[in-house]
């Protein structure tokens, strides 16, 4: 986020009454229980959101080399996406296109080429069908050319990856973005070091991820004796871009920031953490001093898979950097994991249940409410 960016959203916390909740929606929202347990709604928003839109992936540094690759879901849809030998990036359904068994598993090394596991067909960087080995007679009847694996959409910019399942010819990573890279552009996200990733599965409906990162309202009681002694629960920053709503929580210390005398000084990133919550596939967090990656998959109404990484600006240079920013990853996956995702879980027990009928987003949980407006809107208009 660019300097004059941060001085802006300091001076806006400054013009505020900082005694109550801040900001706040112009109303409270309602949403029914079902929203995160109905089965046809699930398969709905599969379809809807996570294959015939744009989701974000990962971060360009993770497809640094040619023949690096992702290997993912789209919803249902098997993806793969390939760094090519001239620095760009393709993808593919991730299917060989004999018997369809996926070409690769994911977190592989670099490849020159893929091999399909099942009977070796093999594919180069591009897609192109290169070889059947040892049955080229037995396919003489249709060309190599036809079976090439089949194509996604793929867009890269602001150092982020985009992919998109079905449809999304010309997609471009500032139309996917909505209008966030103007504060994106200013974290220089493309020079990140990828340290590590780690996938969980959990019970509750994959809406609860993003649910739990989008207010600061429960900071003071569900992380009482984690995280609430140095961050505020009632400020935060709230903006949209498009769907995608960005949360800034604020630590204790960006009060003293803005009573520096002089503007040129304030500095916000240091006092907060920037969320970029990007409907509907995750969300990006700038931590101070690294920034981390949360990916979101679908499995059914109450399964979720997620992924999360982290980046540090630089290539851990030595065992005690890298211990550095593994201790960081391991803090995060504690506090998420014992303390919001086990209570997520809880919370769609209770749902399921039938006995509450809906749930209420107050006007201090702005971003809340505009991710889910953003998501039953995107439903009612298909």
């Amino acid at each position: 986020m660019f300097q004059e960016r941060q001085q802006e959203l300091l001076r806006r916390l400054k013009s505020s009454n900082r005694e109550g909740p801040w900001p706040l929606a112009p109303a409270t929202m309602r949403n029914p229980a079902s929203a995160y347990t109905d089965p046809a709604r699930f398969e709905a928003e599969r379809d809807l959101l996570f294959e015939q839109r744009p989701q974000m992936i990962g971060l360009s540094c993770e497809l640094r080399e040619p023949g690096s690759y992702m290997a993912l879901s789209l919803g249902r849809i098997p993806a793969l996406i390939v760094r090519q030998r001239d620095g760009s990036l393709k993808g593919f359904v991730n299917a060989c296109r004999h018997r369809g068994a996926p070409v690769v598993e994911p977190d592989g090394p670099p490849r020159p080429r893929f091999s399909c596991p099942y009977h070796g067909w093999v594919y180069d960087l591009d897609g192109a069908l290169h070889a059947r080995p040892y049955a080229e007679p037995a396919f003489d009847d249709v060309p190599k050319a036809e079976c090439g694996l089949l194509p996604i959409s793929v867009a890269e910019g602001y150092g982020l990856i985009f992919a998109q399942g079905r449809g999304g010819e010309g997609l471009t990573a500032a139309a996917a973005l909505h209008g966030a890279e103007v504060e994106l552009e200013g974290f220089g996200l493309g020079g990140c070091v990828h340290v590590e990733s780690r996938e969980h599965e959990w019970d509750f409906n994959w809406k609860l991820v993003l649910d739990t990162f989008t207010e600061a309202y429960h900071i003071r009681f569900l992380h009482k004796t984690s995280i609430a002694p140095t961050y505020l629960s009632d400020l935060s920053l709230f903006d949209s871009f498009g769907p995608h709503p960005r949360m800034i929580g604020l630590l204790k210390t960006a009060l003293q920031e803005i009573e520096k005398p002089d503007e040129a000084d304030w500095r916000l990133l240091p006092h907060g953490t920037t969320q970029y919550i990007f409907m509907p596939s995750g969300l990006i967090t700038w931590q101070r001093d690294h920034v981390e990656l949360w990916r979101v998959t679908p499995l059914s109404p109450n399964r979720t898979r997620v992924r999360t990484s982290l980046y540090a600006p630089q290539e851990p240079a030595t065992e005690k950097a890298r211990a550095y920013w593994k201790k960081n990853l391991d803090m995060l996956m504690d506090v998420t994991s014992r303390e919001d995702f086990t209570l997520m879980a809880e919370i769609q027990k209770g749902l399921e249940s039938g006995a509450l009928p809906e749930l209420i987003y107050g006007k201090n949980e702005p971003s809340l409410i505009h991710l889910h407006r953003a998501i039953n809107q995107a439903l009612e208009a298909r």
